[in-house]
């Protein structure tokens, strides 16, 4: 299935950017950039979680078992995001690429769990973490645009 193989290909380069800590010049970033880079490993666990898992619309709904993760999920990533931890994981670059991988499991896991409940749900599922991601980075006192 067409859908299945891009799915891979995008959590293939999502992994991939997850290894950005590894680089000597990642924390120049400015914590605004970083928190969007954030949001990008959200996006592509989101969407690689949707196209690897997609069924057919109209499909039958599968077990409300499946809304647990869709849910929990995207708190809990909002809480392995918090900010707290920054100074840790700029001394400590394993740490700060296992962040990563947490984060793109999590999407991952609530969009393919919530397009396992139906069809199309983990678009929104996806939709609402990438929004919250953004959102949390303006909430976290971080200011678009000034470097800091």
């Amino acid at each position: 299935m067409k859908s299945r193989a891009f799915g891979i290909l995008v959590l293939a380069v999502t992994l991939a950017a997850a290894l950005v800590p590894f680089l000597d010049r990642h924390a120049e970033l400015p914590i605004w950039q970083h928190h969007l880079l954030h949001a990008g490993l959200l996006a592509g666990g989101a969407l690689a979680g949707v196209f690897i898992t997609a069924r057919a619309r109209g499909s039958q709904g599968g077990s409300a078992f499946w809304l647990v993760p869709a849910l929990l999920a995207p708190m809990v990533a909002m809480f392995a995001m918090w900010p707290s931890a920054y100074s840790y994981f700029e001394v400590h670059p394993y740490g700060h690429v296992l962040e990563h991988l947490v984060l793109i499991a999590l999407a991952y896991l609530a969009t393919a769990s919530a397009e396992s409940y139906a069809a199309g749900l983990g678009w929104i599922v996806g939709g609402a973490m990438l929004f919250m991601a953004v959102a949390a980075a303006r909430g976290f006192g971080v200011i678009f645009g000034n470097g800091g």
